[in-house]
């Protein structure tokens, strides 16, 4: 029945989580801090680390699928497919206001296919790269003539959207404990803002236009993954995993709408003047990933992670003021898995499920009023697993906060969770027996 009831899920998930984070939803609102150039980077976290809080660039788990590192679709005999979703819950504060807001997200979903077993595997993904989900609003006054009375304003900027890619890759087992991979991605930029100004006295008119920046390019991903078993015993092991995304360069196209009475008639119009240039770039730096897991044994492993992002050098020409708050960002993460299942003789109902526990640690890739906006988060997580095939539901949870009060800046509070449905099938294969 999960197994079913997870392979109708994954295919019906499938066009709203390529479609689905391109919409502008205006309910729905995210941090203030995805205001900045082109959003807040979107971590991908493998469906059976992100209990843990990694991207488990070194773990290897045959029965789901691996986002973080294209060298481990090689490994598995099994055909993999994961749809993950996600929702957070903000709590900023400013010291001396407080709001609270919710996210939605449609996490990734990725099928991986064994084009020979246990050696060479096929990935197709999508993913965000970035999200950009807010709504800021500002008040004022203006004083349209010199000695006349103030008008009061109130101004709101609601964004959404992001950047997302479409990933095609191998990977390639070379020797028994070595191998390596690589993805060539289609990067989608997609990003709405509607700006709306509405006056305190009726003799002025309201303003509304929207802004979309839009583009795509081509990327690329390497992957390397090595294990060393019976390092200090017969049973344990230790492995190195590494990724490398190349920094990628997104050409956009910028249009300024608004609507306007046109004939009498209410029409949509361009406000950007003729000629004027519509054109800019988008930069996305080269990113770093480096993970170290050991297995004590089949039921226990700890795990380390180091990310390196090179925001510094991110480029932002539509609005090139907003590049002065992006800075490299480091993050650094431990975590440990228990699998009891995977013990021989292993019973009881709590033996029926993995636990996984994690801290993050994010310097961020914003430096605002010279803070920088740093995260701290706290996970945990739980696997379902399936009694009579190799599919599993993972649900896990994160709580811990981003920012400071200092400056006026914002600090929030997270807390959320994330849901994935894993499909692992021998599939493609005829049965000996009838």
């Amino acid at each position: 029945m999960m197994r079913s009831t997870i392979f109708i899920l994954f295919f019906l998930m499938i066009p709203y989580a390529v479609y689905g984070q391109q919409q502008d939803s205006k309910a729905r609102a995210g941090s203030p801090y995805s205001s900045i150039a082109f959003g807040l980077p979107a971590d991908l976290l493998s469906p059976h680390t992100t209990g843990m809080g990694l991207s488990g660039v070194s773990v290897y788990n045959s029965f789901t699928t691996n986002t973080a590192n294209p060298a481990l679709w090689s490994i598995s005999a099994y055909t993999q497919g994961a749809i993950a979703l996600g929702f957070q819950n903000y709590n900023a504060s400013d010291g001396l206001e407080n709001a609270i807001y919710n996210q939605f997200t449609i996490d990734q979903f990725q099928l991986v296919l064994p084009i020979r077993r246990s050696q060479i595997g096929l990935s197709l993904g999508f993913s965000p790269v970035t999200r950009s989900s807010y709504e800021l609003t500002g008040f004022g006054t203006i004083q349209p003539e010199p000695g006349g009375e103030p008008v009061e304003f109130l101004n709101q900027v609601t964004g959404s959207g992001g950047i997302n890619k479409l990933e095609l890759g191998l990977g390639y087992r070379f020797a028994s404990n070595f191998a390596i991979g690589y993805a060539g991605s289609l990067y989608l930029a997609s990003l709405t803002r509607d700006f709306d100004t509405a006056f305190g006295i009726a003799a002025f008119d309201n303003i509304s236009f929207t802004e979309n920046i839009s583009g795509i390019s081509f990327g690329h991903r390497l992957g390397f993954f090595g294990r060393h078993d019976g390092l200090f015993g017969s049973n344990d092991e230790i492995a190195l995993g590494a990724s490398l995304n190349l920094p990628v360069n997104i050409d956009v196209e910028q249009d300024l709408t608004s609507f306007r009475n046109v004939g009498g008639q209410l029409r949509r119009v361009n406000l950007l003047p003729e000629g004027a240039d519509r054109s800019g770039n988008i930069q996305l730096p080269l990113e770093f990933n480096l993970g170290l897991t050991y297995n004590l044994s089949r039921v226990l492993n700890f795990s380390v992670e180091y990310t390196e992002q090179l925001w510094g050098e991110a480029e932002y020409s539509l609005n090139p003021s907003q590049e002065q708050f992006l800075v490299d960002r480091t993050k650094i993460g431990i975590g440990s898995q228990y699998l009891p299942y995977t013990r021989e003789g292993s019973t009881g109902f709590l033996s029926n499920f993995k636990y996984s526990v994690g801290v993050t640690y994010d310097t961020g890739h914003l430096m605002i009023e010279d803070n920088k906006i740093e995260t701290l988060l706290f996970h945990s997580g739980i696997g379902i697993l399936s009694e009579r095939t190799a599919s599993s539901v993972d649900l896990s949870f994160q709580f811990g906060f981003r920012g400071t009060e200092e400056q006026n800046l914002i600090q929030e509070t997270i807390w959320g969770f994330k849901l994935s449905l894993n499909l692992a099938e021998i599939m493609f294969v005829q049965p000996r027996f009838q």
